[in-house]
């Protein structure tokens, strides 16, 4: 069952479409914590132990595993570059940064919480883009096997590939 479409919402109701996939009925022990119904457990101090759901949501469950890139720039035309500065991606996303594609999500922090944002072109010629400095890094802390690669995110910081291993 889930959460009704109208009505009232009440903390009881939803622990126990947690816990039972019942609206309104088992019991329930207080306290019920909004952080333990999101991301499972009762580390938030319930009196229950949920179940762990939403484990691919954005920015839940609160603890998920990062992947860094490394060495990675900023690159506006006409402007100084910038970096270089480390982004993490989710671990179940990309698990080593040459696992790193299309439609993966970028974050500033390892802990996933602070989405990076939009860098990207806007317009003809602004030439804003992301690009990875290769040398003394492993073959999997590379995005692209050789030095040649850039990417940009969307709005919603997500990937998009430009070119990698072949130089345009």
């Amino acid at each position: 069952m889930a959460v009704p479409t109208s009505g009232a919402l009440s903390m009881k109701n939803m622990a126990q479409e947690a816990l039972y996939g019942t609206w309104g009925s088992g019991t329930i022990t207080s306290p019920i914590s909004l952080y333990d119904l999101v991301n499972g457990g009762n580390t938030g101090g319930s009196g229950n132990t949920y179940p762990t759901v939403n484990t691919n949501c954005t920015p839940n469950p609160a603890t998920r595993e990062s992947t860094p890139l490394l060495q990675i720039y900023k690159v506006e035309q006409g402007q100084t570059t910038i970096g270089p500065i480390t982004l993490y991606v989710n671990s179940n996303q990309a698990a080593t940064a040459s696992d790193l594609s299309d439609g993966d999500v970028l974050f500033t922090d390892s802990s996933l919480q602070t989405l990076f944002g939009e860098w990207r072109s806007i317009s003809d010629g602004d030439g804003r883009y992301l690009y990875q400095i290769t040398s003394n890094l492993t073959s999997s802390q590379r995005i692209c096997p050789d030095s040649c690669n850039q990417f940009q995110t969307d709005s919603f910081s997500v990937v998009t590939i430009n070119y990698c291993d072949a130089c345009p």
